[in-house]
C-alpha cells in the first residue's frame, strides 16, 4: 500500500534487527556529488533518512503497521527537557511506570510489565525491574510498540517493546550545546558533535557528551551521571556500509531508598508524610555502569534487497550500599514506631552478547510490490551476583519519618559469597511478510522460533529452565477509504520466566493470546488519528507473594525471611481501548497524546494488578505563533485514575490525579536560544506507586532554565 505523502520521518524500530534504505538525496545534496563521488550514494541517503524495519521488521510506517505505535522525537525530548527515561516514559499513550525506589523502576503497558528494552533494535527481553536514570541526550527518538511483540524479540510479552535509537552522524557539521540550572542544584550540560571525515562524505563521526549533577526534594538524595557516545560510519564500496560505536553511561547516587516509605499504619489509616520522606540513611549509594560496543555491516545485495549484520556486547556493573525498612508488628500510628533496619551490600556483573542477521526486501507478484524479512539471531548473557552479610546495622528504628539518615551507622560487611549466578542463551529464527492481496488490503504474516536456555542459581535454588517455542503473527490492513486504514492482529504470548515458586523451583512460561483491532486516520500534514480495541489472556503470570527461605515459617527476626522473593502463576485477562492523535492540527498548533481505558481481572473475575491505574490521559501540545515565529510555547497533562494496593492492615489508596507543565522558548537568533521549563506547576501531592505497602511521594513543582547554542 502506497502512500501518497510520507507521515512522520521513519517508521518505528522495533524488530531484532533495523534496515537502512537509500533515500532520495535532496537537491542541494545531489549536485555535489559528482560521477566521481558516485559510490557514496547509499550512505550519504542513509544520513537524510534512516528508515526502520518497524514493528512487523518490514519497513512498514506507523499508517501500514497493524498495531499501536507512538513515537517520542529527539525535538520534543529537548523542548519539554525529557533528560532521563523515567520522565519521558511518563508522556507516552499506555505506558505507566511505578518507581517504588530512587533507583529501581517498573514499567508496564496494558495492564503488564514491560521486558523488552532494546537500543537500535537488539536486546534480550528478560527483567522487568531497570536500576538508575537512563540518560536520552544521545537517542534521535525512542519508539514503543505495544502489544504482544513476538516477532520482534521472539518472546510474545503482552505490554509491549521499548526501542531507543541511537543519533548518527550527518552529512554535514552539526554543534550543539545545552547548559541547564534547575531547582534542587541541578546543573546539566550537554554537547553534540557530528562533522565529516571526508570531503565525499563517504565517512563521518559523531559525539555526545553529558554530565548532570542533582539533588532532590527527598531528603539525603543525589545523583550525579556521565554518558559518551561515539559513532563513525562509512561506505566500503558501492554496496557495503559500515557502522562502529561506543556507549559509556555512569550512574551514581546517594541516600538512595531501598524499599520507601511505609503507607499504612497498623490500625488501618493511611500515612500522610512530608514529600520529602525518605528511610533512606546517608552512607547509602547505587552506582551502575554500562558500556556498550557495536558494530554494523550493511550489504545491498540488489536495490531492493539488503543484508544487514549487527554485533552488540554490553556490560553491566552494579554497585550498591542499601538499607531496607520493614515490621513485623506494623507502624504504630501514635508514635512512628515498629520499623526495624535490614542493611544490605551487592555486587551485580553482567556481560550480554548478540549477534543479529536479516535478509529484507521486496519482490513483485501478481501486479503487486511484497515486502520479506528473515532473521537468526544469537544472544548470551551472563550475571554474577556477590552478597556481603552485614555484622551490624540490624536496629530498632526510632519514630517516623523524623530520621535525619545517621541512625544506624555504616554496617561492617562479611566477605562476599555469591548469591546468584545466570548464563541465558536465547536463540531464535525469525520472518515476516507482507503480501498485497489487492491494492488496498494488505496481509502481514510472521512467526519466531525460539531456542531459550537458563542455566542459573539463586541462592542455592536452581533457577535453570530450557524451552523451545514459538510466536506466531497474524495482521491484515485494509484501506476502505482514502488514508483510512481498518487493521487487525493477533500474536501468540509466549514468555519463560525465571521467578521462583513457594517451592524453590522455576515457576515456568506464561502463555496466552493478545487481539487487537483498529481503525487509523491519516491527514495531511502529519496529522495521524488512531483507535485501537485490545485483548490479551495470559496464563501462569508472575504474581509476587511473598519474601522468605522456602521453608513456610514466618520468622520472627531478620535471619533468612529476605532470602528469595517467592511467586505464583495467575491467570489474567485485559481488555480495553486506546485513542491517539499525533501531528500538526493547524499551522500554529501541534498535539501528542492519547487516552486508555483498560479493565483487568484474574481467573475468579476479581480486579487484577490494581496498582496500575485503568484510566489515563497524556498528552503534549506545542504553539508556535505564527505573530512572534521566536516564540515557541509547551503544554504538557498527565491524568490518571484511582489506584489501590490491599495489604494485612487494610488498603492503600492514590485517588485520581493530574499533573501539568510545560515549556516556553524564545530564540534569539539562529543560533541561541533560552527555555523555561516547568513541571507539576499545581504542586499537587502524589504517592510515585502503589505496587507495595511502601513508595516515596512524586517530585513537588519543578523548573529549570536551559540555554541553548547551536552552529
Amino acid at each position: 500500500m502506497k502512500s501518497p505523502y510520507t507521515f512522520v520521518l521513519s517508521p518505528i524500530i522495533l524488530a531484532l534487527s533495523s534496515t537502512v534504505h537509500s533515500a532520495e538525496l535532496s537537491n542541494k545534496e545531489a549536485q555535489r556529488i559528482t560521477e566521481k563521488e558516485i559510490e557514496v550514494i547509499r550512505i550519504l541517503g542513509n544520513r537524510v533518512q534512516r528508515i526502520s524495519s518497524g514493528a512487523t521488521g518490514l519497513g512498514l510506517d506507523s499508517f501500514d503497521t497493524p498495531q499501536s505505535l507512538s513515537i517520542i522525537e529527539n525535538e520534543t525530548i529537548s523542548k519539554y527537557n525529557l533528560s532521563d527515561i523515567n520522565s519521558l516514559f511518563k508522556q507516552v499513550t499506555g505506558i505507566n511506570i511505578d518507581q517504588t525506589e530512587t533507583d529501581r523502576t517498573y514499567f508496564n503497558a496494558r495492564g503488564f510489565d514491560i521486558t523488552s528494552m532494546h537500543v537500535d533494535g537488539a536486546g534480550i527481553p528478560f527483567g522487568n525491574i531497570f536500576v538508575g536514570d537512563l540518560d536520552t541526550a544521545i537517542y534521535e527518538k525512542i519508539e514503543f510498540i505495544r502489544g504482544s511483540n513476538g516477532l520482534i524479540t521472539g518472546l510474545g510479552n503482552p505490554s509491549g517493546t521499548v526501542n531507543y535509537v541511537r543519533k548518527r552522524p550527518t552529512n554535514d557539521l552539526q554543534v550543539s550545546t545545552a547548559f541547564t540550572l534547575g531547582r534542587w542544584s541541578n546543573m546539566r550540560a550537554v554537547v553534540d558533535v557530528s562533522t565529516p571525515l571526508t570531503d565525499s562524505g563517504s565517512w563521518a563521526a559523531r559525539a555526545v557528551l553529558v554530565h548532570q549533577d542533582k539533588e532532590s526534594w527527598l531528603n539525603h538524595y543525589g545523583n550525579n551521571r556521565t554518558v559518551l557516545y561515539g559513532v563513525v560510519d562509512g561506505q566500503l564500496n558501492d554496496d557495503v556500509t559500515v557502522t562502529f560505536g561506543y556507549t559509556y553511561q555512569e550512574n551514581n547516587s546517594d541516600g538512595v531508598t531501598w524499599g520507601a516509605s511505609p503507607l499504612i499504619y497498623s490500625d488501618g489509616t493511611q500515612t500522610d508524610f512530608d514529600a520529602s520522606a525518605s528511610t533512606a540513611m546517608n552512607w547509602t549509594y547505587w552506582d551502575t555502569l554500562n558500556e556498550n560496543y557495536f558494530a554494523e555491516l550493511g550489504w545491498y545485495i540488489t536495490d531492493e534487497v539488503i543484508f544487514t549484520s549487527k554485533l552488540n556486547y554490553t556490560t553491566y556493573e552494579d554497585r550498591s550500599e542499601l538499607f531496607y525498612t520493614y515490621s513485623n508488628t506494623g507502624l504504630a500510628s501514635n508514635t512512628g514506631l515498629g520499623l526495624l533496619g535490614y542493611p544490605g551490600k551487592f555486587d551485580a556483573d553482567d556481560k550480554t552478547l548478540i549477534w543479529d542477521n536479516t535478509l529484507q526486501g521486496t519482490f513483485e507478484a501478481w501486479g503487486f510490490e511484497h515486502s520479506f524479512n528473515l532473521g537468526l539471531s544469537l544472544a548470551d548473557s551472563e550475571t554474577l551476583d556477590l552478597d556481603y552479610t552485614a555484622l551490624s546495622g540490624f536496629d530498632v528504628m526510632p519514630s517516623f519519618p523524623d530520621w535525619s539518615g545517621t541512625e544506624v551507622t555504616r554496617p561492617t560487611w562479611d566477605t562476599p559469597f555469591q548469591a546468584g549466578v545466570t548464563d541465558i542463551t536465547l536463540n531464535r529464527f525469525y520472518g515476516s511478510i507482507q503480501l498485497a492481496a489487492t491494492e488496498n488490503f494488505d496481509f502481514v504474516l510472521g512467526a519466531s522460533f525460539v531456542d531459550y536456555e537458563n542455566e542459573g542459581v539463586s541462592w542455592g535454588a536452581s533457577t535453570s529452565t530450557s524451552e523451545d517455542g514459538s510466536s506466531p503473527y497474524i495482521g491484515f490492513t485494509w484501506e476502505a477509504l482514502d488514508d483510512l486504514n481498518v487493521y487487525g492482529s493477533y500474536s501468540d504470548i509466549y514468555q519463560p520466566q525465571y521467578y521462583l515458586n513457594e517451592a524453590l523451583e522455576p515457576l515456568g512460561s506464561a502463555e496466552g493470546r493478545g487481539y487487537e483491532i483498529g481503525i487509523k486516520k491519516r491527514f495531511e500534514d502529519n496529522l495521524l488519528i488512531s483507535v485501537a480495541a485490545f485483548k490479551t489472556e495470559q496464563e501462569n503470570l508472575y504474581d509476587f507473594i511473598e519474601f522468605g527461605d522456602g521453608d513456610g515459617i514466618d520468622d520472627d527476626d531478620y535471619s533468612d525471611d529476605f532470602n528469595y522473593s517467592l511467586y505464583r502463576g495467575v491467570t489474567v485477562d485485559s481488555n480495553g481501548f486506546e485513542l491517539e492523535v499525533t501531528g500538526n492540527i493547524s499551522q500554529e498548533w501541534s498535539v501528542q497524546g492519547g487516552y486508555t481505558f483498560l479493565t483487568m481481572d484474574d481467573e475468579n473475575g476479581d480486579e487484577a494488578r490494581t496498582f496500575i491505574p485503568r484510566k489515563t490521559l497524556k498528552l503534549l501540545a506545542d504553539y508556535s505563533p505564527k505573530w512572534q515565529e521566536k516564540l515557541n510555547v509547551g503544554i504538557s497533562l498527565r491524568w490518571q485514575s484511582e489506584i489501590y494496593y490491599d495489604t494485612s492492615y487494610g488498603r492503600v489508596n492514590q485517588d485520581s490525579y493530574a499533573l501539568f507543565g510545560g515549556y516556553v522558548q524564545y530564540d534569539f537568533n539562529d543560533q541561541i536560544s533560552l527555555s523555561l521549563n516547568l513541571d507539576n506547576i499545581t504542586n499537587e501531592k502524589y504517592l510515585s506507586s502503589v505496587r507495595t505497602d511502601q513508595a516515596f511521594y512524586g517530585s513537588p513543582t519543578d523548573f529549570s532554565l536551559t540555554l541553548h547554542w547551536k552552529l
